[in-house]
């Protein structure tokens, strides 16, 4: 990896994008009407947003840290504590005097979400030496292209991803942002609206272009794969892991952080890919978030309990748990 960082042998990882406290209630019957109160039958409280990635990637085994936001009111120092008691670094997170909050209400498999604060987020510092892995979205990635830049040529690899364009725009010009990074992993629906194309496979064909492998994660329909090295192009679909869903939320971040974790390591397209799936369906399993991201361990102990599990994904999780920890010895 060249000049890039190792923390006590641990790979690192930098994630940029907005922090949360996220406040989740799970198994409403319905949505919310005037005047009512529902009781649920779970329900959570844990750092979001930005965090999601984060709390995954360290429980993954990387070194992790945040560029962002943090509030220094009462619910900025909740999140500061719990990303504490998960070993994710904020040291590089700047001070706003309130800490962004998100409640989320999940039902009928879904969620509704309501939400105070801002999306701002900070550049990284100038002194930061370069990452392992570096994650952040589309727009981050444009607004710190040049310094990004620098990290790669540095060794880092960095992930692209990005979220729902409210406005409806989907400009052709977060593309471009791209140029900067080696993975794109959007979800099927905005892979399809930022090309405007019909299908996944034309969306990750437009999008090849721009990157050198794209990774469109499409729930029940598994995980779209399009990688190009050189003048050869290779595409392969994995399909998805089935497990009954109690909450989605996070479950696009523990797929990039499984994903992430294996690629710190060196371990293949396929086996990165399928750690991202099996992370992602653990914390589908679970009520919220950055809480629900499973350690490794974890997942270990599940393959031992499901035989399609281990044959659809066994021998990928234990090649890159195994890589991990070599990595770290060394």
């Amino acid at each position: 990896m060249g000049y890039v960082t190792r923390h006590g042998g641990q790979p690192t990882v930098y994630v940029a994008g907005s922090l949360f406290l996220d406040i989740v209630m799970a198994g409403l019957g319905h949505a919310p009407r005037p005047g009512e109160e529902q009781w649920v039958a779970g329900s959570g409280i844990m750092p979001g947003g930005v965090a999601n990635q984060a709390v995954a990637c360290a429980r993954l085994g990387l070194d992790a840290s945040v560029i962002t936001y943090v509030g220094q009111d009462r619910a900025g120092s909740w999140v500061r504590e719990m990303l504490a008691d998960e070993h994710v670094n904020m040291s590089f997170a700047e001070h706003t005097p309130t800490q962004n909050i998100t409640v989320s209400l999940v039902m009928e498999g879904d969620r509704a979400l309501t939400t105070h604060g801002s999306d701002d987020v900070p550049l990284p510092p100038e002194d930061l030496d370069a990452p392992t892995v570096f994650m952040a979205s589309l727009p981050y990635l444009a607004r710190a292209k040049d310094r990004i830049a620098q990290w790669r040529e540095q060794g880092t690899l960095v992930i692209a991803d990005t979220g729902w364009d409210e406005t409806g725009e989907w400009p052709r010009e977060h593309l471009d942002a791209l140029s900067v990074a080696d993975v794109f992993v959007p979800n099927c629906s905005e892979a399809q609206h930022y090309t405007r194309t019909l299908t996944i496979e034309d969306a990750a064909e437009a999008l090849i272009e721009y990157v050198p492998s794209v990774v469109v994660t499409c729930g029940g329909e598994g995980v779209h794969v399009i990688n190009r090295e050189g003048d050869t192009i290779y595409c392969e679909v994995f399909p998805a892991i089935e497990v009954e869903a109690i909450d989605t939320t996070g479950a696009g971040d523990a797929f990039s952080a499984g994903f992430a974790t294996g690629l710190s390591a060196g371990a293949s397209l396929a086996d990165c890919v399928h750690l991202g799936q099996c992370a992602a369906a653990w914390t589908v399993s679970k009520i919220g978030g950055s809480c629900a991201a499973p350690h490794m361990d974890d997942l270990m102990g599940w393959l031992t309990k499901d035989s399609k599990l281990e044959a659809l994904v066994g021998d990928s999780v234990r090649a890159v748990r195994t890589k991990i920890t070599g990595v770290t010895a060394q």
